[in-house]
């Protein structure tokens, strides 16, 4: 195969930039000094550095193959009203192409890449400064849930802003607790676990009262400029709601019942893909999760909430939450799995389960697409004990996680679904046209579960009916 440089291809027709960011086109990344090379996504590439190809001290060629770009440039010459250059954040008011209102709005955040300025007011402030700021959002909760009606908009503006404010501030301080000892850590993050939890539960409170949901939502997807900030916010809340719909299914209707009469003709397939080892006759409802399903207690509930306002912590400056497999730096991504499950269990006292959450929300049962801290745990468990094997798919609890008698964690297999779902319908979805709330369904069941199993089929059907309640 032959390449071309970047450098040349842009040279070229400058409105190969946008095509190549849409197309998350593959970039060859060879090392001039060594015989290293690797494959990165030209969109992840020019959002860290956006003149990287025109770099003099720079130790990488990058490169495209020929074939590719003179495919590029025809589809360019053929309809040319339809690729536009547009400048990235780096270059706002620097006399870039185009103009403000022709970027995506995922560039026109400044500060750090991916998290918006809003980061840099939280850095500046100093570490009391960032634990009051919590407490004062805590207490705005609390006021509009001693309201008998609040004002749902004031809901929405409370709810996003007070987990926009949360997770960047428990991001920041884990970074510092990071440089520690493990003691020293926890001395240092004490107050910000204890004020971050009670807004927690303030949160919780709030968000299973709110009885027009999806007003609530709808007015938070309206003020996203794609960040993984708001992408995190998001998720927080959706999780939650999600988690209350479900306990309620448990505590007020026949759903255990329900699933157990239909496993067979529902279900069964596909937990026996997931159980080939079990006799057919034995994969059952309570094979899938692990003392049967069950109603979740308030503590947990908490403890949950805390993982999916947390779940991201560890993701570094310069990737972003994506859905599908276009080329990226794989071991950067994971390690953000990594980097969170440690911060959050070592240099915090945060509960287990919050850490869980962190390091098992991309397992996908295994899947090869997925990834997560306890893969090479587990491996290494096999090898001492190699006619071991899962006998129950879904725990609630930390301890069959951590023993691994489950492939997985209740509450990480409920945030898989929704970090999914709102990586698909973000309206401001930079690279691909964000998808209606049907189309993201309809695709997370033929993708995700029917090609290749990797949400559970349970909880995904239960998400469905969710958002037809909603």
């Amino acid at each position: 195969m032959k390449y071309i440089s970047v450098l040349k291809a842009i040279e070229k027709d400058e409105r190969l930039i946008p095509l190549l960011a849409e197309e998350e086109e593959p970039v060859l990344c060879v090392h001039k000094n060594a015989s290293k090379q690797k494959k990165l996504s030209f969109r992840a590439l020019y959002d860290n550095n956006s003149q990287f190809w025109n770099n003099p001290t720079t130790s990488w060629n990058y490169l495209l193959p020929s074939d590719r770009v003179r495919e590029l440039l025809s589809t360019i010459r053929e309809n040319p009203g339809n690729y536009h250059f547009y400048a990235s954040p780096s270059e706002e008011g620097t006399g870039g192409f185009g103009d403000d209102n022709d970027r995506p709005a995922a560039h026109k955040a400044k500060g750090l890449p991916n998290f918006g300025s809003h980061y840099e007011e939280i850095q500046s402030l100093r570490h009391g400064e960032k634990v009051q700021l919590i407490d004062r959002h805590t207490n705005s909760l609390k006021d509009l849930l001693a309201q008998e009606k609040p004002n749902p908009e004031a809901v929405s503006e409370a709810l996003s802003t007070s987990t926009t404010d949360a997770s960047l501030i428990n991001k920041n301080i884990l970074e510092k607790a990071l440089e520690m000892s493990n003691d020293e850590a926890r001395i240092f993050s004490h107050e910000l676990v204890e004020k971050t939890r009670e807004m927690v539960r303030t949160s919780t409170s709030l968000i299973d009262e709110t009885v027009l949901q999806d007003e609530m939502f709808d007015a938070i997807f309206s003020s996203s400029n794609g960040t993984v900030v708001q992408h995190m916010t998001r998720t927080f809340l959706r999780s939650v709601a999600f988690l209350m719909f479900y306990n309620k299914k448990i505590l007020n209707s026949s759903l255990p019942n329900r699933l157990r009469i239909n496993f067979k003709k529902n279900y069964h397939p596909y937990y026996h893909r997931l159980l080939p080892h079990l006799h057919t006759d034995d994969v059952v409802l309570e094979r899938v999760f692990h003392s049967g399903m069950q109603a979740i207690p308030n503590q947990q509930i908490h403890n949950f909430a805390t993982g999916f306002l947390l779940h991201d912590i560890g993701k570094a400056k310069d990737i972003e939450y994506h859905e599908g497999n276009a080329a990226y730096d794989r071991d950067k991504v994971v390690d953000h799995v990594r980097q969170g499950y440690l911060a959050v269990v070592n240099k915090t006292s945060y509960p287990i389960e919050s850490g869980l959450i962190t390091g098992y929300h991309h397992e996908y049962y295994g899947h090869p697409s997925g990834y997560g801290y306890f893969r090479a745990q587990y491996s290494n468990y096999l090898k001492q004990h190699p006619k071991q094997h899962y006998n129950y798919l879904i725990g609630f609890g930390a301890k069959p996680v951590l023993t691994f008698q489950t492939a997985a964690f209740f509450p990480a297999k409920l945030l898989e679904i929704i970090d999914v779902f709102d990586a698909l319908t973000d309206p401001n979805r930079v690279y691909k046209k964000p998808l209606s709330t049907d189309e993201a369904l309809e695709l997370m069941k033929s993708q995700f579960i029917e090609e290749n199993l990797k949400l559970d089929p349970i909880l995904m059907d239960l998400f469905i009916e969710y958002q037809k309640s909603a």
